[in-house]
């Protein structure tokens, strides 16, 4: 063996030690869909939204960002229907009492709603910008500015933990989609039930599915299920 070829076999050996474990590591499986679920339930009631975004689907937060630009450009708009029957029937009234000034009324609720989401939640000026706004920064800010008066209200007192939960399964409809069943335990009212209410059934648990599709090698969630409720309305109450 000439002292060239020694050299060669002496760098190799030293570089193999150092290229084994991150080949180990890149043969390394993928979390199942049950530990990202676990790890989604955990990182939402902890109001973890980092990670969060690391466990999220693209598509999940595209179509998220979709969702909240469809509300507030429906809330926003001079063809809502000036009030649904719940709401009349709420403040005593019938169709006939809707006349120009609760409508503009309405209209100016609904107005204030759709400034405040821009303004205090999504950092905006226009539903246009929220819309080509890219979607992890939508999520990260609806999620900050809608968990920030909890948050504040919660200051006082211990840490939030985690809610009991329990992860039942998955099933793999496909190589890239599957179902994760959640059972959640249902918060239960505090003290004695209404009279009115005595015969509702009360349930103790609930099932929630969570869908995981596949993002490369990983699985990531499609964000069923996490946060407060996406949706919102004008409330039409005092006016200054």
């Amino acid at each position: 063996m000439n002292s060239y070829t020694f050299r060669r076999a002496v760098l190799v050996m030293a570089i193999l030690p150092a290229v084994a474990p991150a080949s180990a590591a890149q043969r390394k499986p993928a979390a199942p869909p049950e530990q990202v679920a676990r790890a989604v339930v955990h990182a939402d009631s902890t109001g973890d939204w980092v990670a969060l975004l690391r466990l999220a689907h693209p598509d999940a937060l595209a179509r998220f960002r979709g969702l909240q630009t469809f509300q507030l450009r429906m809330l926003g708009s001079a063809e809502w229907p000036v009030m649904d029957t719940l709401a009349m029937d709420s403040l005593g009234m019938d169709s006939l009492d809707v006349d120009s000034t609760v409508q503009a009324r309405w209209q100016r609720a609904r107005t204030r709603q759709v400034r405040f989401m821009l303004d205090s939640v999504f950092l905006v000026p226009t539903v246009d910008s929220l819309a080509h706004t890219s979607p992890d920064t939508v999520f990260a800010r609806w999620f900050r500015g809608t968990r920030a008066a909890s948050a504040s209200a919660s200051a006082a007192t211990a840490p939030k933990r985690p809610p009991a939960y329990r992860v039942i399964g998955a099933v793999r409809a496909s190589d890239t989609l599957a179902y994760v069943v959640v059972e959640r335990p249902v918060v239960q009212p505090l003290g004695p039930m209404p009279e009115m209410f005595r015969d509702f059934p009360r349930e103790t648990h609930q099932t929630e599915v969570m869908v995981m599709r596949r993002y490369g090698k990983e699985w990531r969630s499609m964000l069923d299920g996490v946060g407060e409720p996406y949706g919102y309305s004008a409330d039409l109450g005092h006016e200054e």
